[in-house]
């Protein structure tokens, strides 16, 4: 995972709550940007989704103490939003009750122009870059 200054961070506890107060920090970021609503909407909800994963998926029952970290920055007609965690990493898991419909990802995927998973000393990392004109989630 490359260091970058990040103009905004929060540091949340794992916890559904804390997803809100994420998206509204970014909501707030890109509310200062020239970009369409549509494209807001849509980044708003590619995050939402990265810090549900870490909520829901990173950390074994029980550990709710643990949290995850939201860092985003402006770069030149771009935004970079990193959700990272001290959980478990991404991979395929087995479908349960509890894992909802395993949408998050693939949309993810859909709406970011650049999204990379790392995993690194115990650090999972789903940055994600958007621009003005990323991929809308619905058509």
């Amino acid at each position: 995972m490359t260091s970058q200054h990040a103009d905004v961070e929060l540091l949340l506890p794992a916890e559904p709550e804390s997803v809100g107060l994420a998206r509204q920090m970014v909501r707030g970021i890109l509310d200062s940007l020239d970009w369409s609503e549509e494209s807001r909407t849509d980044i708003s909800i590619a995050v939402t989704e990265a810090c549900t994963n870490s909520v829901l998926h990173a950390y074994p029952e029980g550990a709710e103490d643990l949290g995850f970290e939201v860092h985003a920055w402006v770069e030149p007609e771009r935004l970079v939003v990193a959700v990272r965690d001290q959980g478990r990493g991404i991979s395929p898991k087995a479908p349960s009750a509890a894992a909802g419909l395993g949408l998050g990802l693939p949309l993810i995927l859909a709406i970011g122009d650049e999204v990379a998973f790392t995993s690194n000393d115990g650090v999972t990392e789903v940055r994600m870059t958007f621009s003005p004109t990323s991929r809308q989630a619905t058509p």
